[in-house]
């Protein structure tokens, strides 16, 4: 055999190699390059040492499943390289799935380790290295979150498995985005750990604040009208599980049948709200088989034919939607609904007066002129920039305490301080029948009222009683968040 040239081989005389096999899976074009070989033959040479193939794999596999007699060569010299580096080399041009990206940038960082702090740039061959790796085309921030799936995945599920395989299959066939597997798998990794702390039942009861570990549907703590306001968001359809059981609110088989359970949920609520209290119900609107169904607002029409009034129609805009590609818009807005038992409802704005909102992000009226709310709650003007800012704190308290945070929904506290301002007094009590880790609460504390919540997740009132506990202990924590 002559090397560097171009030479006419029997397909069975060369050898497929294994290496380069199992780091790239078949292209799902595969087909449509065998049909093209099929009218045309092998136009780009196989590349082979000691006929084991270089590069080529594929061009090999389709030849000998075409038949060809011949295909063309290229006998390369042997080389010091181990196979893995020269697959990954031979491959650096290849379109690859995250998967086989980081396994090529796993060979290149052990044959070429760099380490942190170090100039590749003053030395020619690290530079030489370097732009190898850059020529996988991947941000370092990817790249980190494909590790951290990686070692986080084999330590939930183990390298061999389903599950593991799964994981993998989501992301290269780009199903499910990095951030959300990477996310989904730091909360199951919490949701583990959390089995060995968190306790079966666990309640908050203070003077001040109580929290029960059980559902709404169970509200006999509560005397009939002594509630003057509740603001709740009840689960979203088909949007999250909390892992309390196949028959969590949220989770129903079909939008009437999740309506109609929130409708029996909230009927309690009139029982214990104040003839002048009010009902605020924060419910987002999602897609489901490719549409939107309205859920919002027939679940307004259908708490309307029970009795409530609606009063008032919000917008809570979102400055840090979730990202989608889908053909439509990316929502950044949910609804929040203010329902009333009567007309004579407590409605007081007054607060309004000493609001700094010069963007009118949550109000309207200017110096000297009445003010009122918006309806739009326009959070983009920096008010709050992000949801997360809400638990991030709680959520590194809660660890403190010993163990995981894993609800990641709550709402800004702006939106339960809006709705309890204005239709609630001081001494009030505030509840919030799906009452999660207690944003309500905490607006509840901070503008001294008392608060009632019911929540059957017990890591959630563990979480709550972490939020809560500051203004149990330290009242003048009240004036200070007013103040901000």
């Amino acid at each position: 055999m002559e090397q560097g040239k171009i030479q006419w081989v029997s397909p069975n005389e060369l050898i497929e190699n294994t290496t380069v096999s199992n780091m790239y899976s078949i292209p799902e074009n595969y087909e449509m390059i065998k049909e093209s070989i099929r009218r045309e033959g092998i136009l780009e040479a196989i590349i082979v040492i000691d006929y084991v193939v270089e590069s080529g794999n594929l061009r090999l596999r389709i030849a000998k499943e075409l038949g060809l007699e011949k295909v063309p060569v290229i006998f390369s010299p042997p080389s010091d390289l181990s196979p893995e580096l020269r697959a990954v080399i031979y491959g650096l041009q290849k379109i690859k799935k995250y998967s086989e990206i980081l396994a090529a940038y796993e060979i290149l960082e052990q044959e070429y380790p760099v380490g942190k702090g170090c100039r590749t740039d003053l030395d020619p061959d690290m530079k030489l290295n370097a732009k190898k790796k850059q020529a996988l085309k991947i941000t370092k921030s990817k790249l980190f979150t494909l590790k951290g799936i990686k070692s986080l995945g084999k330590e939930l599920y183990g390298n061999d498995t389903k599950e593991y395989t799964k994981l993998w299959q989501e992301i290269d066939s780009e199903k499910a985005s990095l951030n959300r597997v990477w996310k989904s798998l730091k909360r199951a990794k919490a949701i583990r750990e959390n089995k060995l702390v968190i306790p079966d039942n666990y309640e908050m009861i203070t003077d001040l604040a109580k929290v029960y570990n059980k559902s709404c549907e169970d509200m006999r703590d509560l005397l009939n009208a002594t509630i003057a306001c509740i603001l709740t968001s009840p689960p979203y359809f088909q949007m999250c599980d909390y892992g309390t059981g196949i028959d969590q609110r949220g989770l129903e088989k079909d939008i009437m049948s999740y309506i109609q359970g929130l409708i029996n949920d909230f009927k309690d609520c009139k029982r214990v709200l104040k003839d002048d209290g009010s009902l605020w119900v924060n419910i987002n609107e999602p897609v489901i088989n490719g549409e939107y169904h309205s859920i919002s607002h027939q679940f307004a029409m259908a708490m309307r034919k029970e009795g409530w009034i609606l009063n008032d129609e919000f917008i809570w805009i979102k400055n840090n939607p979730n990202f989608t590609q889908a053909k439509r818009a990316v929502r950044s807005h949910e609804y929040i609904f203010h329902f009333v038992k009567s007309k004579s409802y407590h409605y007081d704005i007054s607060w309004l007066n000493e609001l700094n909102d010069p963007e009118n992000s949550i109000s309207l009226g200017t110096s000297g002129k009445v003010s009122n709310l918006i309806s739009a709650m326009d959070f983009r003007g920096n008010i709050i920039r992000t949801n997360s800012n809400n638990m991030d704190n709680l959520r590194t308290a809660c660890r403190e305490q010993g163990f995981n945070l894993t609800h990641n929904a709550a709402f800004p506290i702006t939106i339960p301080l809006i709705a309890i301002l204005t239709t609630s007094k001081v001494g009030d009590t505030v509840l919030d029948i799906y009452s999660g880790t207690a944003t309500t609460g905490e607006a509840a504390l901070a503008t001294k009222r008392k608060y009632v919540g019911y929540e059957i997740k017990p890591e959630f009132v563990m979480s709550s009683a972490v939020r809560l506990k500051p203004y149990l202990e330290n009242p003048e924590l009240a004036e200070s968040l007013i103040a901000a």
